[in-house]
């Protein structure tokens, strides 16, 4: 637990998610989906950077075919991709939506979407930039949302650490499973596409 606190609340973490970003403010669920984007990314940073060195450094030799340095960086970066589409798997919220006080809801009931929901929402997340453009249009719902039936509604805002605590006492059931398979096929198939 303390590698995962580090990786996600660290010093440069820390600073990104406590910039102002006052031109924003007009919208606050646009300024959510701009930190939101940039998030993960930072978390996964250091991951990333490890990562790279073999690619650096033996990536191009012409001794053989090099592919666990492929697979090395892959790795590394389905597991950002999985963590960028599960951000609110935990409680409907992810650290920024805690921050900012936002969580994600099922539009039929207005109950906390469920994980699949909450995943599904977040398979548009690579393509941000119309996501960006549909929050203009539409600042209530986003393109994800309309896919997946979800909506973010106004709560206070919490701690974004408390999220830790939410990850250490979850009981992962089928719908946690069937999601985090789902994200596993979807992070695979994004990186066969766009290889």
């Amino acid at each position: 637990m303390r590698i995962l606190k580090f990786l996600m609340f660290n010093k440069f973490v820390k600073m990104y998610l406590q910039i102002n970003f006052s031109l924003l403010e007009w919208n606050k669920r646009f300024k959510s989906l701009i930190l939101e984007m940039w998030n993960i990314p930072i978390i996964f940073f250091p991951i990333l950077i490890i990562s790279m060195i073999p690619k650096i450094s033996f990536g191009n030799l012409n001794q053989g075919n090099f592919v666990w340095v492929d697979i090395i960086f892959s790795i590394s970066f389905s597991l950002m991709m999985i963590t960028l589409i599960n951000k609110d798997f935990f409680g409907g919220q992810s650290t920024v939506h805690r921050l900012l006080g936002f969580k994600v809801v099922d539009v039929k009931t207005n109950e906390q979407a469920s994980k699949l929901k909450c995943m599904l929402r977040n398979v548009t997340a690579p393509i941000w930039m119309i996501e960006v453009i549909f929050l203009l249009v539409n600042p209530k719902r986003r393109l994800g949302d309309i896919i997946a039936g979800t909506s973010l509604i106004e709560i206070e805002s919490t701690d974004p650490e408390l999220i830790l605590v939410e990850i250490q006492n979850t009981k992962f059931d089928k719908e946690a499973k069937l999601t985090l398979l789902i994200s596993i096929v979807w992070a695979i198939m994004f990186i066969l596409l766009f290889n």
